[in-house]
């Protein structure tokens, strides 16, 4: 009976029990692990994720880590918070001191080049995340099925101004199979309001939610859910937002979402873009914007996320950066 060497860490955070737990499993060169057994592991450690890092075998590049990311009943593409934490873990050990040249992690979505920000501090990594950023044509206002889904009491959380900011809310996806419906609400006293008590929302009662083709979940599959959010505070000549956030997904919260950060993240960005493109000049091209995200106070799991928008000249995006930090819990074996 193989046994597979293991991590957790906490993400997001540089204090233990707090940010959005992970498991990370190595997955030896020379092990064949299928699918269906990652996902009955994943299920057993019970995290919003797992990932399994599956070891370079001998003559390919060190520098190169296939990752695969599952929730307890499904394998995604691309996730913001097992990114980070498996950065975290890759450029923190001993052996990646001795090695060379750019290092990576190759998900479903793509490559994602992962860096440390700050050789001398703590460690504070920061990945180039893959990013094909599509805002949909519906809303829960003109889905399919949304009458049935308002009669469950499922959308607002019991508050009318909150429904109603829901079922305008633009829908958005960071890449295909991964997709938020992006809340804006008034104050953190309204952020407060939502609940997992609340009636979960079953996307799968939103067949046209999502635009036909390429990016329905027909053929995108993957994960859907809603991101709430409030600005705290802009500073609009520095290109810096801070905002408080929370992840709801049927009745459960997540303490840290880093691809939903990035989506809104990308969003806010060409919102802006797009109302300064009829001034004489387009402020926010070509530049980068810094995005501050605080998720997961009201669980008392706080999380700092860092996301980063890079800009082109026509003000359409050109790169996604996702940074924080991550500290390792604990570490074992699991019996396969």
């Amino acid at each position: 009976m193989p046994e597979l060497d293991f991590v957790t860490l906490d993400v997001f955070t540089t204090k233990r029990f707090a940010g959005n737990p992970l498991a990370v499993v190595h997955v030896p060169a020379d092990t064949e692990l299928a699918q269906d057994t990652k996902q009955t592991i994943a299920r057993e450690f019970n995290f919003s994720e797992t990932v399994f890092l599956h070891e370079t075998a001998l003559g390919e590049n060190p520098n190169q880590h296939t990752v695969d990311i599952f929730t307890t009943d499904q394998e995604l593409p691309f996730a913001g918070h097992p990114t980070i934490g498996t950065a975290s873990h890759v450029l923190g050990r001993k052996s990646y001191a001795s090695s060379s040249g750019s290092t990576a992690l190759l998900v479903k979505a793509g490559r994602i080049p992962i860096e440390r920000v700050d050789e001398e501090g703590p460690l504070v990594v920061r990945a180039s995340v893959p990013h094909d950023v599509h805002i949909h044509q519906g809303r829960l206002r003109t889905a399919e099925g949304i009458d049935a889904v308002r009669a469950l009491g499922a959308v607002g959380h019991g508050d009318p101004a909150i429904e109603a900011a829901e079922l305008d809310a633009p829908v958005v996806s960071i890449v295909r199979g991964m997709s938020f419906v992006l809340v804006q609400l008034d104050s953190l006293a309204q952020l407060a309001t939502v609940s997992t008590r609340s009636p979960g929302l079953d996307f799968d009662q939103l067949p046209t939610l999502l635009d036909a083709g390429p990016w329905g979940r027909e053929e995108a599959g993957g994960h859907i859910s809603r991101y709430y959010y409030v600005v705290t505070a802009s500073e609009t000549g520095k290109n810096v937002t801070d905002v408080r956030t929370r992840m709801i997904a049927l009745q459960e919260e997540d303490p840290a979402t880093g691809s939903a950060a990035c989506t809104l993240a990308s969003c806010l960005t060409l919102s802006n873009s797009n109302k300064n493109k009829n001034k004489d000049s387009n402020k926010t091209a070509g530049q980068t914007h810094r995005y501050n995200i605080t998720q997961g106070v009201e669980m008392g799991r706080q999380s700092d996320i860092l996301v980063e928008v890079a800009t082109g000249a026509d003000g359409s995006i050109d790169k996604v950066f996702l940074g924080g930090s991550a500290v390792e819990v604990t570490r074992g074996t699991i019996s396969v």
